[in-house]
């Protein structure tokens, strides 16, 4: 077997060792594939309408512009449980709204930026969507994508319950 030490040998006799080879003897070398061999999946990607890019959003989320849809005077956050996140879907003129760690945000501001395009992004609409959203962005950081979106926080039925009793003592 011929040993080749590339440590001393030029590009030139490099190149004149392997071609001395008798073909096939490279053992362990192999042609790089003729396709590739990443994913068949599809990336499910849409194609965004113009002035819809990341740095558009970041733009958007950066202005004075207030995205959580709330009535001008509604308190900074408000309460949200789950009868009432289940009414926005996004679905029949709703805005959609979503739970990411215990934290709601209205996410129809963002579906026109989403690069999965609007179906995809309403899949975790009107429920709590942080397993989905961890499963498929882990790296993304939606507390600072999203904050300029956040109505609230989520709480339990029971929870809301409570407090309406305390409020009637009053």
């Amino acid at each position: 077997m011929t040993q080749i030490d590339v440590r001393t040998s030029t590009a030139k006799n490099f190149s004149s060792s392997l071609s001395s080879l008798p073909k096939g003897s490279l053992i362990g070398v192999t042609a790089p594939p003729s396709r590739s061999t990443a994913s068949t999946k599809s990336s499910k990607r849409v194609l965004l309408a113009p002035g819809h890019s990341p740095l558009d959003w970041a733009r958007l989320i950066n202005s004075d512009v207030v995205l959580t849809g709330l009535a001008p005077g509604t308190q900074p956050y408000i309460k949200v449980p789950p009868s009432l996140l289940k009414k926005y879907t996004g679905r029949k003129g709703q805005d959609a709204w979503t739970v990411l760690s215990g934290k709601v945000y209205n996410i129809t501001p963002y579906i026109p930026f989403h690069p999965g395009g609007k179906p995809e992004l309403l899949r975790c609409a009107g429920r709590d969507g942080t397993k989905l959203f961890a499963e498929i962005h882990p790296w993304v950081n939606w507390e600072g994508m999203l904050a300029k979106c956040m109505v609230g926080i989520a709480v339990d039925e029971d929870e809301m319950h409570d407090e309406e009793q305390l409020n009637q003592m009053d």
